[in-house]
Parts: C-alpha cells; sequence; structure tokens
C-alpha cells in the first residue's frame, strides 16, 4: 500500500476533481494521507485561471518536489487545468514532475502513478461520471457540481479552452450525491458549475435549474441549497422566481457581473447588456425580498477602460448595493481573444490603484448592509468552536469560503455543537460580519 498526498488549489470545481482522485485512489487499494512527509507519492491538483493562479501553481510544484529530492516521496504527478492547458509540452515544462494527467479522464490516475509520462483522455462530450468523492471539507457544507466546461466565449476567459463545452448531469445522479450527503449529515449544498443558470440546455433542451430545484428541495436533512455562479445574461424571471418559490434554496445570489460599461462588455463578448439591464435585474430580485444577497465579480483594468467607465463601476455597486464584491485585475492569457482588442493597455501597478478603489467602496457598501440585520434573529450554521461561550458560523446570506461569517456568543450555556443550525440575534458587524447572541 502507497500513501498518497494530494494538494489541491484553485477553486471548488477543481476541489471536485481532486476529491475524485482520491476516491479512485482508496478503490484501488492506495492510502490517503494529509501529510506530505508521510507521502510515497504527491499530487498537485492544478489551477490556471489567470497569471496568479497559475503562478501559485508553479510554486506548489517547486516546494513539493523538495519532498521527492529530500523526502520519502518517490513520484510527483500533476493534474488539473494547468497540466491540461499546457498538456503538449507540460511534462518539459517541469522535469521535476514524474507524470501528468488532464481533466477530462481522472482515472488515468491509475496509470500516471505507476508509469512516467502524460496520460491523457480524449475531450468529454458528455459529463463524465466517477461516482464517490473523498469529502475534503465539512460534512455539513458540501459542494456539488451539476455541469462543466462553459459555452460562453468571453473574450478574456480560458476556461472553455480548457475546461470545454458545456455539459450538464442528469438530475437524477445529482439528486443521488446530494441525497448520499444528507445521509452522512450534511446541512448544505452548494451548487457549482462554470455558469448554473445555463444548466441542462444540452441534455434536456431547456434551461433546467428550477426542475433540479425541486428535486432537491425533496432530501431530507438539506435545509439550504445555494446556487453560486450566475450569468447575468441568462438569468431569466422564471430562474429568479425559483429561488423564492421553491423550498430551501436560499435567497442568494452570485451573478459575475465583470463590468458595467456597454463598450467593454462588448469586447468582453458579455453581450449588450449593461448598466440599466442589471440594475432592473437587481431591482426585480429584491422585489421579492429586499434582504436577497447579491454578490457579484468584477474587472478591472481591462482594455480601453476609461475613467468614466471605472466610475460607472463606483457607481454601480454604491447605487444597487451590492452585498459582497470580488475584484479582479485583467490577466492577458495566451489564445484569447482579448489579447486582439486594440484598445490602450492599462499598467499592472494602475490596475492595482483601481481595484483598491473599488474595494474601498464595495466594502462602505458591504457595511450599510449589514445594518439591516441588526436587531434581527436569523439562522446560522455552527461551524466552529473558540470556546463554549464563542462560535462561529454562517447564515445563509453568507456562501463558505468567500463570504462573512457570524460571531456566536453563548452567554447562557446552551447546548449545541458543529453542524447545528441555531437562532442568534444579531447586536452589531464589522466590514463584513455579523456579531449575536445565541437564543431559544
Amino acid at each position: 500500500m502507497k500513501n498518497i498526498y494530494l494538494h489541491s488549489l484553485g477553486c471548488e470545481k477543481n476541489t471536485v476533481d481532486g476529491e475524485h482522485i482520491l476516491a479512485i485512489l482508496q478503490k484501488n487499494g492506495f492510502n490517503v494521507t494529509n501529510n506530505p512527509e508521510e507521502a510515497d507519492v504527491i499530487v498537485i491538483n492544478t489551477c490556471a485561471f489567470i497569471e496568479d493562479s497559475k503562478r501559485e501553481s508553479i510554486d506548489a510544484i517547486f516546494d513539493h518536489s523538495m519532498y521527492k529530492k529530500y523526502g520519502k516521496c518517490k513520484r510527483l504527478i500533476v493534474s488539473g487545468c494547468m497540466s491540461e492547458r499546457y498538456k503538449d509540452n507540460f511534462l518539459d515544462m517541469f522535469k521535476e514532475v514524474d507524470a501528468a494527467i488532464g481533466i477530462h479522464d481522472l482515472e488515468k490516475i491509475l496509470e500516471a502513478v505507476n508509469k512516467d509520462g502524460f496520460h491523457d483522455g480524449e475531450d468529454n462530450t458528455e459529463y463524465k461520471e466517477y461516482g464517490d468523492r473523498l469529502n475534503t471539507g465539512s460534512k455539513y457544507s458540501v459542494y456539488i457540481r451539476i455541469s462543466d466546461g462553459c459555452h460562453a466565449k468571453c473574450s478574456f476567459c480560458a476556461i472553455p479552452n480548457i475546461r470545454g463545452e458545456h455539459r450538464s448531469r442528469k438530475i437524477e445522479d445529482i439528486v443521488k450525491e446530494a441525497e448520499n450527503y444528507a445521509k452522512n449529515g450534511a446541512k448544505e449544498i452548494n451548487l457549482i458549475a462554470q455558469e448554473t443558470t445555463y444548466y441542462g440546455h444540452d441534455i434536456y433542451k431547456r434551461l433546467a435549474l428550477p426542475d433540479l430545484l425541486r428535486e432537491l428541495s425533496k432530501i431530507e436533512g438539506i435545509e439550504w441549497i445555494r446556487v453560486l455562479y450566475q450569468n447575468p445574461v441568462v438569468l431569466n424571471n422564471d430562474i429568479i422566481e425559483a429561488f423564492f418559490t421553491i423550498d430551501k434554496v436560499v435567497p442568494y445570489f452570485d451573478i459575475p457581473l465583470q463590468h458595467v460599461d456597454e463598450e467593454i462588455l462588448k469586447d468582453m463578448n458579455r453581450g449588450k447588456r449593461a448598466y440599466k439591464f442589471y440594475r432592473n435585474m437587481i431591482n426585480r430580485i429584491r422585489s421579492y425580498d429586499e434582504n436577497a444577497v447579491i454578490r457579484t465579480s468584477l474587472i478591472v483594468g481591462f482594455p480601453g477602460e476609461t475613467k468614466e467607465s471605472f466610475k460607472k463601476l463606483i457607481k454601480f455597486v454604491r447605487s444597487a448595493k451590492i452585498d459582497r464584491v470580488g475584484v479582479f485585475t485583467y490577466s492577458e492569457e495566451e489564445n484569447t481573444k482579448a489579447l486582439t482588442i486594440d484598445k490602450p493597455k492599462i499598467s499592472r501597478n494602475k490596475k492595482m490603484m483601481l481595484r483598491e478603489r473599488l474595494m474601498r467602496a464595495a466594502i462602505e457598501v458591504s457595511e450599510e448592509r449589514l445594518e439591516r440585520f441588526i436587531g434581527k434573529t436569523i439562522d446560522v450554521l455552527i461551524e466552529e468552536k473558540e470556546d463554549d461561550n464563542k462560535f462561529i458560523g454562517r447564515s445563509k446570506y453568507d456562501a463558505p469560503e468567500v463570504d462573512g461569517c457570524v460571531e456566536v456568543f453563548n452567554e447562557n450555556n446552551y447546548d449545541i455543537k458543529i453542524g447545528d443550525i441555531v437562532k442568534v440575534n444579531i447586536t452589531h458587524h464589522t466590514e463584513y460580519d455579523l456579531i449575536g447572541d445565541l437564543v431559544k
């Protein structure tokens, strides 16, 4: 029996691949360890979305090669988006790596463990099921991928070149996975994909996210269903309504807008719908529930961005009262159409300054929006225990890992444990976090 250690980078969609890899290896007699010093084989599950993620993946490869040079490790294997993106010469680039696999056939990991070289799989035209995952995160809040690949062709994004065309899972396969997690104690499921709103269009010939949500809401034990990564162009009235009419779906909208200027969105190949369309969409969401949370990601420093177009971003975040904002600086990625845009480019230093300005505005809005919870009692999923009197959790208005938390004080020493959903009276807040007292 060989000890296997996996170091996974990037988004939770990549984490899902890593957990499938671990399950495949464990099923075939390997022992999974959480300590790289104990590993006979180390697998680096890489990300290659933007320049910073590629740099992080490269650093991880070199760092873990030290265990092979000086420690017990005999084989270093790379998987994930970076090896897929550069598969034609990946092993020539990284002499420290013994073998690599892409993203289209994760079972190739069994070949890579025993044989040098790049073990490639054919590009998938349908979603490939691998069965079990070895969950490396919380048992109470889990991610479930509902599709892979992306049908959109955003000019700045390399994902379609890496992950391929959009491929939806069947509803029954997703429900089965969710039922298994519920039996093991899951209270929250987080649906992920490159684009969740497009779910089902390829296999059901319709936007089938509402159908999927209805089936998942029937699962006993699941309390919260969260949907991440919603394309604003595809997020139609039927899908929005489903969030408020289907039991257990939380009022949380994760909508990467990227920008609000019409010309920039056109150059991004994100369509012509811009500022006014987005404002109307957010108003429509909040007409159902004024407490509904809007999270978005925005890109600053895209070629051709002017002072005026940047001011539109600041104005939009403030006027639309966006609850959560992630700001990225534009990253030039090879083989993307954005590289051919003949407009002025923006320096790295200027991009960082723009990001800082936008983030300051976003923090102000976050604090303002959190005010609405003061004096209210909300449900909180307990995730950590600091001591007998203080716990850390999340409300349904906070996605795991990317949003704030709720600090819960248990002055009356009520009996609670990790994984419980409890009532908390909110007393105050910080920039991103809520603070309150446990109530019965």
